[in-house]
This record gives structure tokens, C-alpha cells and sequence, in this order.
């Protein structure tokens, strides 16, 4: 007898197991039960250490795009802050804007030192997630589909076989599946069934992360009001993120509640430092918050803000962010968002890799519950797309703790992360403006094997180079190889004289405060397409273009 089989046993079979009942597991779900696929959710309803995907910024695209790929429009439901606060769930952040301020110990918050970005001027927010409503959500979403959804229940072991998939649970009973997605986070069991973490995780990036909920944070404009003019920005500080940057750390608050109310009233605080330099244990027997407490206690301008603010759930702690399994498919069985590997919370780029993994799985899985070859083959380009896009956002990561020494230099960085995001969402926004057109998903399927897969513009060679000799700056500059100052004039100057960065994008001048695409900037680079552009930039420009007229 199996060492995992229980004495007394009750079976179910069905064509799909998904451990864990996160946003990505629920998703999936009910894209498979909406086809009609027996699925079985198996959820121990246990929330991870380690900090949620929360900004919607990227998300909320996929999600409209597996609404009409996967013809379920429930989920359509997630891709607009007035759909969820509509449909879902009144607690939801609206993100308006991209604040990122540097703060120096010891001294209040200097405003030459900030830089507020926005999103094109009238478009609709992004949507920040409240997770347990969300994912609540989506389970109860998979349910009513048809999914067999047991919640508060453990799995104890997970055994792949040559015909089936057998998941042995904490309340005897036994599924037996065709297929196993194991979505259940840094404790899978099928990660730890087969021997999969990584040991030494191949990633660059050492970091570990606080986090919570809060209540009764000042709003940081009353906190500077004694110097409003000093700070005076397109938006509003509380319509969006603000991400607090200082030597050695990150602080993240994301509002809730924000719209169509001005003000939030509750935010999403999470604090993620550089574990070289400030390891878990190192400090004096604190507890999460207590650290946390003392972190912000250094800067003045912090302190003030969060001197009132309250706790609304117990806070989370990792010793260290990042795992990852050596890989993520084998035959009969897939590892998906946490439970695949874990790089950083910067910006959720963890949610939109989880999300658009489930975009290339699921047409994969339906196929193969037709045709029933459930092979590591067929699955192969799913592992391929999940290494590539943690690696990516390990790199990313990694450039961004290296800069953060120096005001001008994490500047820098953003300049080129923002290139790459303007750029970035065009080729996904143009293979859904196809796909709702002419019912086709080929420019989907397209975009699986783009190269650089997993960068924030996947696909083109200059801002790959742009990328790769700012992150190999930045690392010259941890190394003690390179000046900061030196080193942030030396990308400044590289994103100028890019040949596909128009003046449009405003980049020129590093001591600019606010990035914001407005409609003159839009018929800039309409032209610009026109009189001077790439030809590889042009068309992708003239296309992105037509889907925003479009309304996507």
C-alpha cells in the first residue's frame, strides 16, 4: 500500500486536480469547468507567508483576454476597477498613477527626489486586487461552473503514476485525476513528492518581504502639506501606488478603496529588503511588525505617515522570497504560479507570470482531456514559458535592488523599465484586438515563443540590449566596480539615444517629475510612425494605437 493511502478511503475521479485555491488555481478551474472538464479544487485555505500579487496593472489585461479566448465572460468581471466594485467586491484600489519617492535616513522625504507616472490620460484605472475577496470570488466563480471546490482541506500526498494522478487528502478521501496542477504555493506537495526545489535556487536577487494590511495611514499629502507647492504632480497622491525607495529596501502601499471615493480606507503595505544586508533573524528579536515599526521610524517623512496605522490582518514574513523547482511539467502533472517558483513582489510581476501561464495551459489541458495524450512533451512549452518569465523577473529584480543605492540611478532604472512598459502591452493588446475581430488566437499562440520571453517588452532586440547593459551597469555598481552617479548618467544617455525612443515619451531630462501620456503625445507618435520610426517599432505603435481608439 501506498505510505500516502489512508486505511479507509473514499475515490473520486475526474480529469483535473488543482492543488491550492489562489487566484491562478480558480481561474483555471473555471476555464476548464466552463468546457465542460471535471475538475477538483482542493484548498487547505491557509494564506501564504509570502505577499499576494495585488496590482492589477498587467493582470487585468489577461484576464480580458481569457474572457473572450476561453469564452467566459465572469471573468471579463476582473479587468475594470468598476466591474469588481460592481460585481465582486466594494474593496478594490483604483491605480491611477505610479508614485515612487526615495527617502534617505534621517531626513524628510526630498521632493527633486520623486517621480509620479500615469497611465494614458482617460483611460480607465487598473484595478488593484483585495485578494481574499478575489480569490474567494473565483472559487465560488469555479463552483457555480460545475468544479467540485473542498475547501479547508489538506492534501497529504500526490502521486503521479503511468495512467492517473493520485491525491491522497487529511479527511480520507482519495481523487484520482488524469491531470494534476499543482497551484498550491512554496509548500506543494507534488514539489516535495518528487524532490523538485532547487538547492541553491538558480536566481540572482536576495530579498525577503513584510507584509499586511492597514488602517488609519496618514494620506501622504497631509504629511507634506507644509510643502504642498514642493509637490505638486498630475495626480493626487492617494489615486494610486506609492512605492517608497531608500538604500537596501522598497516599501509598497497600494490603496483600497480609492475610487470612486478620493480617499482609501485601507491599503495594502508590504516592505521588501535586501536580505544580504538585512537578514531575517538580524534584528534583535523583533517581530514582523516591530521591524517594520523600526524600519519607517529611520525616515522622518515615513514615520509621520504611518504613525496612527493599524494592523487589519496578522503580518506575513518570508526569510527569503525566492524558490523555485528545478522543473515545472512531467507527464501527467504541471506546477503553476507559487508553486513553480517565487522571485519578488515588485510592481505583481508574480501575478501577471501566473495569469498568462494559465493563458498557455489551459488550451493545452483542453486539448489533451480530448485527445487524452497528457504527456511532459505536450506540456513542454509550458515549462519553457514559466522558467523564462521567472528568470526575467530575477533580472529585473535584481537591477532594481542594485540601483536602489542612489537616487538618480533607481530613477535611471525607471526610465527604462517605463520604455519597456509603454512598448510592452502593444503586442498583447493587438493579439486580443485579433482575437475578438477575427475569433483567432494565432497571434496568442504567437507570442509564446517570442524571444526574451518574460521581459516587460518581450520580442525586440534593442530594448533587450538597453535592458541588459542597464541591469550589467547596475551590477557593476553592487559589485563596487562603478560609480552611481557615473552609472546613472551612462543610462540616462543610453535611454536617449535608443533609436526607438521617441521625444514623445518625455525621457530626455532625468530631472523630470512626472511621466504622462496624454493625447498630444499619442498623435506625436502617430506621426513619428510616419516620418522616422523603426520599422520594427512603427508598426507595433500604429497597431497599439488603433486598439486604445478601439477601446481595446
Amino acid at each position: 500500500m501506498n505510505t500516502h493511502e489512508p486505511q479507509h478511503t473514499s475515490e473520486s475521479d475526474c480529469d483535473v486536480a488543482i492543488l491550492g485555491g489562489s487566484l491562478a488555481a480558480a481561474t483555471l478551474a473555471t476555464i476548464l469547468a466552463a468546457h465542460d472538464v471535471r475538475v477538483t479544487v482542493v484548498d487547505d485555505a491557509e494564506p501564504s507567508p509570502f505577499p499576494q500579487g495585488e496590482m492589477g496593472v498587467h493582470a487585468a489585461g489577461v484576464f480580458r483576454i481569457l474572457a473572450e479566448r476561453y469564452h467566459v465572460p465572469e471573468l471579463a468581471h476582473l479587468s475594470t476597477v468598476k466591474d469588481i466594485h460592481e460585481h465582486i467586491t466594494p474593496t478594490v484600489g483604483a491605480e491611477h498613477c505610479h508614485s515612487f519617492l526615495y527617502h534617505r535616513e534621517g531626513r524628510h522625504q526630498d521632493p527633486s527626489e520623486l517621480l509620479q507616472v500615469c497611465p494614458p490620460k482617460g483611460a480607465p484605472p487598473e484595478p488593484h486586487f483585495h485578494r481574499p475577496d478575489i480569490d474567494t470570488h473565483l472559487l465560488r466563480t469555479a463552483g457555480d461552473r460545475g468544479a467540485d471546490v473542498r475547501r479547508g482541506v489538506k492534501v497529504t500526498g500526490a502521486v503521479p503514476g503511468p495512467d492517473a494522478v493520485l491525491v491522497f487528502l487529511s479527511d480520507g478521501a482519495r481523487i484520482r485525476a488524469r491531470y494534476l496542477v499543482d497551484a498550491a504555493g512554496p509548500d506543494s506537495p507534488l514539489v516535495s513528492e518528487l524532490g523538485l526545489r532547487e538547492d541553491p535556487v538558480r536566481f540572482t536577487t536576495v530579498s525577503r518581504t513584510l507584509s499586511t494590511h492597514m488602517t488609519g495611514v496618514r494620506p501622504f499629502a497631509e504629511v507634506v502639506a507644509d510643502r504642498a507647492a514642493q509637490y505638486k504632480v498630475p495626480m493626487p497622491w492617494a489615486r494610486g501606488s506609492m512605492h517608497h525607495l531608500t538604500d537596501g529596501a522598497y516599501l509598497a502601499v497600494l490603496p483600497f478603496g480609492n475610487h470612486p471615493d478620493p480617499d482609501p480606507r485601507m491599503l495594502s503595505v508590504s516592505l521588501t529588503l535586501d536580505a544580504r544586508r538585512f537578514p531575517a533573524g538580524n534584528s534583535a528579536g523583533l517581530s514582523a511588525e516591530g521591524e517594520f515599526r523600526a524600519f519607517v521610524a529611520r525616515f522622518p517623512t515615513l514615520a509621520a505617515q504611518f504613525e496612527h496605522a493599524v494592523a487589519e490582518h496578522p503580518w506575513r514574513s518570508t526569510e527569503r522570497n525566492q524558490y523555485a523547482a528545478s522543473r515545472t511539467v512531467g507527464d501527467r502533472w504541471c506546477l503553476i504560479a507559487d508553486s513553480a517558483g517565487y522571485v519578488e513582489p515588485f510592481i505583481s510581476r508574480g501575478l501577471g507570470i501566473a495569469l498568462e501561464t494559465v493563458n498557455v495551459l489551459a488550451w493545452r489541458l483542453l486539448d489533451a482531456v480530448r485527445d487524452g495524450d497528457f504527456s511532459a512533451e505536450r506540456f513542454a512549452p509550458v515549462d519553457g514559458f514559466t522558467r523564462s518569465h521567472l528568470d526575467a523577473n530575477d533580472d529585473l529584480a535584481a537591477m532594481v535592488h542594485a540601483a536602489l543605492c542612489d537616487p538618480a540611478l533607481v530613477k535611471s532604472v525607471l526610465f527604462v523599465l517605463e520604455v519597456g512598459f509603454r512598448y510592452g502591452g502593444f503586442p498583447l493588446l493587438t493579439a486580443y484586438s485579433q482575437l475578438r475581430s477575427t475569433g483567432s488566437d494565432a497571434a496568442l499562440r504567437a507570442l509564446e515563443t517570442v524571444p526574451y520571453r518574460g521581459h516587460v517588452f518581450a520580442g525586440h532586440e534593442g530594448y533587450h540590449r538597453l535592458f541588459a547593459a542597464t541591469a550589467a551597469t547596475c551590477a557593476a555598481v553592487a559589485a563596487g566596480e562603478l560609480d552611481p552617479h557615473a552609472a546613472s548618467e551612462r543610462v540616462f544617455r543610453s535611454v536617449r539615444e535608443a533609436e526607438f525612443v521617441p521625444r514623445a515619451f518625455g525621457l530626455e531630462d532625468p530631472a523630470v517629475r512626472s511621466l504622462q501620456i496624454t493625447p498630444v503625445t499619442i498623435l506625436r507618435l502617430a506621426l513619428w510612425t510616419l516620418r522616422g520610426a523603426p520599422r520594427d517599432i512603427a508598426p507595433l505603435i500604429r497597431a497599439g494605437i488603433k486598439s486604445v481608439l478601439r477601446g481595446g
